[in-house]
């Protein structure tokens, strides 16, 4: 299967390589060379690039470019081959490569994917009728023959109905010969197979930005794929970018909660919490008491409180609303005490911010979660999609119009 960035990081591949490349240390042969093997990867001939970004790679150990380069193309040769003891040898180097790169600072997404291949794993191909037609695509493609890369993607589609793979790389087949409307319908298909996946989104944004040349269309794109995924780092990168180029803002609202309360291992009964003294002083910090509330709510769950909401649970876990009534909580106390915003501290502003706009618990989930409160995920987007999208583009992205507004 796939391991490469979709059609728009092969778009920009040249343009960014004139960064990349070190200006020191090089003959006239190297640079010949990187131009050649950066001309057919641009081009997709990365069969015939595979020798040069070798020989790069190896003359140039400390570079990540050629590390990455290496990687991709060693993938997409292996899917030409047919021996599985050299698929498998071929799997094991695109991996060390990878993770080389990253080493040396590698910050593309899909590297991070070839660097967690199973070369023995990734042998399995499954059982799907579609898979098999999806592996002829990708050799086509690998081939630079698109049309019969696309019309393999579309026969594996049709073959398996629930293969997300299918519809994806048929959109994105459509997306590198610049057809617009027919990319959005096969991303459209792959979102309606499985719309808990970012990919499709994350494609399609890609799609619309690039060729639609319509940004607040792509920006419901870009963060839908965060909805879909958010402990995903491939969309908020492709969200920041997104912002960077539109001279947009991403920050998520600050709260800094005091630290959790901790179960004594001495004392599998005791739970200790910790105060900070600046909170007894409402003169210096107006509203900080109502953090001492939050260190005792979230407590109490440690306590009896878990048990009674979560019965089918064996063990204690950091839970959504555990930590959306402590933090509830200390909103509550603020808002009681009739303080002014002007004289609360950021976080406590926009805490009472979130409550009152109804997306706390999307801050909760999206940018305050821990691996406890991210189980919690599945369930809330079922039942909250269309707040946790509104929540990302209303207090997440600054500095523009919001989708809705532009609607």
């Amino acid at each position: 299967m796939r391991y490469r960035s979709s059609g728009i990081s092969l778009c920009l591949a040249i343009l960014f390589l004139a960064a990349s490349i070190p200006v020191t240390g090089w003959t006239q042969q190297d640079q010949v060379q990187a131009e050649k093997a950066n001309a057919l990867y641009a081009q997709n001939r990365r069969i015939e690039a595979l020798p040069l970004y070798e020989e790069l790679a190896k003359a140039h150990p400390d570079q990540w470019f050629y590390q990455e380069r290496l990687a991709d193309c060693l993938i997409a040769v292996s899917s030409q081959k047919s021996d599985p003891a050299e698929i498998k040898s071929m799997l094991a180097r695109a991996r060390d490569a990878a993770r080389r790169a990253i080493e040396l600072g590698d910050t593309q997404a899909y590297m991070h994917d070839i660097a967690r291949i199973d070369p023995e794993k990734a042998l399995d191909k499954g059982t799907s009728p579609g898979v098999a037609l999806i592996e002829e695509g990708e050799k086509a493609f690998t081939a630079n023959d698109l049309d019969t890369a696309m019309a393999k993607y579309q026969q594996a589609a049709e073959a398996d109905p629930n293969l997300y793979q299918a519809p994806l790389f048929a959109g994105d087949m459509a997306y590198r010969q610049k057809d617009l409307p027919t990319a959005a319908k096969w991303f459209a298909r792959a979102v309606a197979v499985n719309p808990d996946i970012e990919t499709a989104y994350r494609y399609w944004g890609d799609a619309i930005y690039y060729f639609g040349h319509d940004p607040a269309a792509a920006r419901e794109k870009y963060i839908e794929a965060i909805v879909a995924e958010p402990y995903n780092r491939k969309p908020w990168q492709r969200l920041q970018q997104y912002a960077d180029a539109q001279k947009i803002v991403m920050a998520a609202p600050k709260i800094d909660r005091p630290a959790g309360p901790v179960v004594d291992p001495k004392k599998p009964n005791t739970i200790n919490i910790a105060i900070d003294p600046s909170t007894a002083d409402e003169k210096k910090q107006p509203g900080a008491f109502a953090w001492m509330m939050y260190s005792l709510m979230r407590a109490s769950y440690q306590g009896d409180h878990f048990k009674k909401d979560f019965p089918d649970e064996k063990t204690y876990r950091h839970t959504l609303k555990e930590e959306s009534s402590a933090l509830s909580f200390v909103a509550k106390s603020i808002e009681d005490k009739k303080i002014p915003k002007e004289k609360l501290d950021e976080s406590l502003r926009n805490l009472v911010e979130l409550k009152q706009a109804g997306m706390l618990d999307c801050w909760i989930l999206i940018n305050g979660a821990d691996q406890g409160i991210a189980q919690d995920y599945d369930a809330y987007r079922k039942e909250h999609r269309q707040l946790l999208y509104d929540y990302i583009d209303r207090f997440v992205l600054h500095g523009a119009e919001t989708s809705q507004t532009a609607k």
